[in-house]
């Protein structure tokens, strides 16, 4: 697998995705003009696309000198030497084509031997010729008819044409050396036959027998411009994915600033590209997510301050003024009643001890839990034996199915442990103490029960600790259960 870790990064993957891209795309073009070139030599398109520009460029000219009456032929030589002689756009030709009754010349073969053009001729509708180019010497129009023995199939189109064939595409045939031969009626207002145009072309270029040459040489060519099409293609790929990492990167290192807490690490792109615009969310994001936390920190701090008042001012507070009143009256009975003013002092030494004790567990909710190097279960065993050490009343706990918590949870349970047994030195007066905590596959269950002095849950139930107690629950999604009755002691249950 080490060869292949590169490409786990993601401009990597987009570089092999580019050059993949490119060289798919070559090859696509290259089967497509391999398709087309098949298509070309297969197809007569192009063939039929010939005959109807010969047609269209030529007869409609040709068919005028002939319409005439009588028939022009001095203006049809005239226009045939002017578009097809020595200076016109197809060069002469030295042919010899066999006429009825040519004496010495080769009246049984149909030979073309070109030197830069190819021979026309106009027939009338009897097949005699009326005009051809190049010309031979003592040429006299419609004296002597075409000798079609050296081809008959030239003889046969002929004869289509004489019985009213006008489709072009049947009206072709091909010559030996590659040549197209043409024949292109022309017709009177009452399409009736005035004389046959025939013309030779070569046949267009891409035939079987130039197709061949010209596959074997795109094929070859194909290895080296597919080679340099992937290393176009790499080079291009991979400066586009760098660039598209790089601004992936700063956005994934900004974000790792914010997962820490860090939020003045921005995302810095400024292209207006989707990207762009998703960097610029993001940052306006982290700048609503640093006010809330800030927010939420401030409120939290005014949440705990406000807490710390009511308990210094419910217990604290009152023990201090009960001491300090104890004090007072004692010093009042000292000289007259100095067991009295014992009495009274030992009064004061115990409501000092109580606001002693009332300092001890605020100081001990404040106190910052180590998480989650001691976990839940080691935090609840060390505060309950400090607890019970400080305050002089046995507890036993249990905890069953111990395993680890989110984190928001351990803390709320073990927040809830602190301001119940807070609750319990302050208010219950009682001699014993159960703990329970028990984790199961969906819940975890909190039970603490004493036997104290217990009230009326529907009377107590608005008190700061209790409702404290219910909304760290609710925001984890928890519910509280108060159980008490005054005389029978008192039951909390938290569950999450």
């Amino acid at each position: 697998m080490l060869p292949f870790a590169p490409f786990r990064r993601l401009q990597w993957r987009l570089t092999f995705s580019y050059t993949l891209v490119t060289v798919a795309a070559l090859l696509i073009v290259e089967l497509l003009v391999l398709f087309g070139l098949y298509f070309l030599t297969r197809s007569n398109l192009v063939i039929n696309a010939v005959g109807e520009a010969l047609y269209e460029l030529y007869v409609p000219e040709a068919e005028q000198f002939l319409r005439a009456v009588p028939s022009d032929l001095e203006g049809l030589n005239r226009w045939a030497t002017q578009m097809f002689g020595s200076n016109g756009v197809i060069a002469a030709a030295e042919t010899s084509f066999g006429t009825a009754g040519n004496g010495g010349q080769k009246g049984n073969d149909w030979q073309v031997s070109l030197h830069g053009g190819w021979p026309v001729y106009i027939l009338d509708a009897n097949g005699f010729i009326i005009e051809q180019q190049p010309r031979p010497s003592q040429f006299i129009p419609g004296h002597q008819p075409l000798n079609f023995d050296s081809f008959p199939r030239l003889a046969e189109l002929f004869t289509a044409v004489q019985q009213g064939e006008r489709e072009l595409s049947q009206l072709r045939a091909t010559l030996p050396g590659g040549l197209l031969v043409y024949l292109l009626p022309m017709v009177d207002a009452n399409d009736r036959l005035l004389g046959v145009f025939i013309i030779t072309v070569p046949l267009p270029g891409l035939n079987n027998a130039t197709l061949r040459p010209l596959l074997i040489i795109i094929v070859a060519s194909l290895m080296p411009f597919t080679l340099m099409a992937g290393l176009i293609g790499t080079f291009f790929g991979f400066l586009t994915a760098r660039n598209l990492t790089r601004r992936i990167g700063t956005v994934a290192l900004a974000a790792d600033h914010w997962r820490r807490g860090d939020f003045s690490v921005v995302a810095h792109d400024n292209s207006p590209d989707e990207l762009g615009q998703l960097s610029h969310h993001l940052n306006q994001m982290a700048g609503q997510l640093q006010t809330l936390l800030q927010t939420r920190q401030e409120l939290a701090t005014l949440e705990e301050r406000n807490r710390l008042a009511r308990e210094l001012h419910d217990a604290v507070k009152q023990q201090i003024f009960a001491t300090t009143m104890q004090i007072g009256a004692a010093q009042t009975m000292l000289a007259d009643n100095p067991a009295a003013a014992a009495d009274r002092l030992r009064e004061a030494e115990t409501l000092a001890r109580q606001a002693q004790q009332e300092l001890t567990a605020l100081i001990q909710q404040l106190r910052p839990a180590t998480w989650p190097e001691q976990g839940l279960a080691k935090m609840v065993r060390q505060h309950t034996a400090d607890w019970s050490r400080q305050n002089n009343i046995p507890i036993e706990i249990t905890l069953h199915g111990e395993r680890p918590l989110p984190l928001p949870l351990e803390q709320t349970l073990f927040r809830i442990i602190q301001e119940a047994l807070a609750n319990v030195a302050r208010h219950s007066q009682a001699s014993q103490v159960h703990l329970h905590l028990v984790w199961d596959a969906a819940h975890v269950t909190l039970t603490i029960q004493d036997n104290g002095r217990g009230f009326n849950p529907q009377v107590a139930t608005h008190g700061f600790g209790l409702q404290g107690m219910r909304e760290r629950l609710d925001k984890v999604g928890g519910q509280l259960q108060i159980t008490s009755q005054p005389g029978e002691g008192t039951t909390l249950k938290a569950e999450l």
